[in-house]
């Protein structure tokens, strides 16, 4: 007969529970001196609640200061946060109320619901609620509308206040290379300013935006602490500001959830104000260096004898980044045209797609009304061509006219092509032969 032994175990002394980690999330959406206290001071408070408990131990304060709550991608300490929660080194995380963690809805019960499946509770201090809690989520979906209502109601009240800001001349404080805000004045910079003179005279003589930037990079002169380069010549030789004028409401925002702002092409109402500070250039050089853009703009790729000319050199401007398309080669018969930044550094660059330059010829050829593609017709006729980076191009005349085309590229024409193939009837027949 088999023997059978009990055997126990001595009891272990009880172990002591462990604290709970806790940190404490804080944000200011501007720099005004109130709200800049009252960012100390919510520093200053939860250091001393968390330090205070002996059931928690403190795991710090991450703060975002002058940051927008509409967007969670702007906000680094908050996805700093996050990230720490999502390791597994932090328990609770206390903040002021919903509007300080996200104004933007869907972020919020996002975040709130990844962390509550990690079992981490986001406690609110003004609403007094616990995400952890039953009743949490509730209550936070019903708060968190209200918060984002009056984000929304704050945005087109300070979007009022710009307007009528602006229809009185009245600038705001952008920075402006060559000169810096003293009070509410823009007051010459001596050292960046003979930067601006000497761009300004460089292209007069001849230099191209490029040659300009690479100059200055040698010298070690930098452009708000960056390396200059072509798109930063552009806007200085464009900028009116130079000649001492101010145009307000060049660019404007979407809606309050949308943080990049839209170059205004007549959408609202601008405002040119002449002489609102001191002038960097002469008038006159000024509309010379105007002049001279035009020029270069009408030799197009023939301005420019040692780079190698294409047809659409220079002409085709993608909208989301701003870029120029450029010439890439799949072989060496099969040209495409891609945005600069995404054939740089692909999708983190940008998400545009590229066109086959024969798609570009034949739809060039439908948008001017001929069968054969013809060079001398384009220039004539076309001014440059800007594309959504969805397969929509915009052809702007140089009459005025502005005509709009879809047209997907092959590759993404092709694999829709595909897609359809693939799809059948009730009776088996492919889609692609009903």
């Amino acid at each position: 007969m088999r023997t059978i032994k009990l055997i126990q175990k001595p009891k272990q002394p009880a172990t002591r529970n462990r604290k709970k980690r806790v940190a404490a999330y804080a944000r200011v959406s501007t720099v005004h001196e109130r709200q800049e206290h009252s960012l100390e001071s919510q520093v200053d408070h939860y250091r001393r609640l968390i330090q205070a408990n002996p059931e928690w131990e403190y795991q710090g304060i991450y703060i975002d200061d002058g940051v927008s709550g509409t967007q969670i991608s702007g906000r680094t300490q908050f996805q700093e946060l996050i990230t720490k929660c999502e390791q597994g080194m932090i328990d609770i995380v206390l903040t002021k109320s919903i509007s300080r963690f996200a104004r933007n809805t869907v972020d919020l019960l996002e975040t709130v619901r990844r962390l509550k499946e990690l079992n981490i509770d986001v406690r609110f201090e003004k609403e007094n609620i616990e995400t952890i809690s039953s009743t949490g989520e509730f209550l936070l979906t019903v708060l968190a509308s209200f918060a984002q209502e009056e984000s929304r109601s704050t945005s087109e009240n300070l979007r009022w206040g710009v307007r009528k800001r602006y229809e009185k001349g009245i600038s705001l404080h952008h920075r402006v290379y060559g000169y810096r805000w003293t009070g509410k004045k823009l007051v010459i910079e001596p050292t960046t300013a003979k930067v601006v003179r000497k761009i300004f005279r460089d292209y007069l003589k001849g230099k191209s935006m490029k040659r300009i930037a690479d100059e200055l990079n040698n010298r070690s002169i930098l452009h708000f602490g960056k390396p200059f380069n072509d798109v930063a010549i552009h806007t200085i030789l464009h900028n009116e500001r130079y000649i001492g004028d101010t145009l307000l409401q060049k660019t404007y925002c979407v809606d309050f959830m949308s943080q990049p702002r839209k170059k205004n092409r007549g959408e609202h109402p601008m405002y040119y104000v002449e002489d609102t500070h001191p002038p960097i250039i002469k008038r006159e050089i000024f509309e010379a260096v105007s002049r001279e853009i035009d020029r270069r703009r009408e030799l197009g790729v023939y301005n420019m004898p040692k780079v190698s000319r294409r047809c659409f050199t220079g002409k085709i401007i993608c909208e989301k980044c701003g870029n120029n398309y450029i010439r890439t080669y799949k072989t060496p018969t099969n040209a495409n045209w891609r945005c600069k930044s995404n054939r740089r550094n692909g999708i983190k660059g940008c998400r545009s797609i590229g066109i086959n330059e024969e798609q570009l010829k034949i739809l060039s050829n439908f948008m001017l009304g001929i069968d054969e593609f013809d060079e001398q017709v384009f220039y004539k006729e076309v001014d440059h061509i800007s594309g959504d980076g969805e397969g929509s191009y915009t052809f702007h005349f140089r009459d005025g006219r502005q005509i709009n085309r879809f047209w997907p590229s092959r590759e993404k024409a092709y694999k829709a092509a595909i897609d359809r193939r693939r799809k059948t009837n009730d009776n088996g027949a492919h889609a692609w032969q009903r």
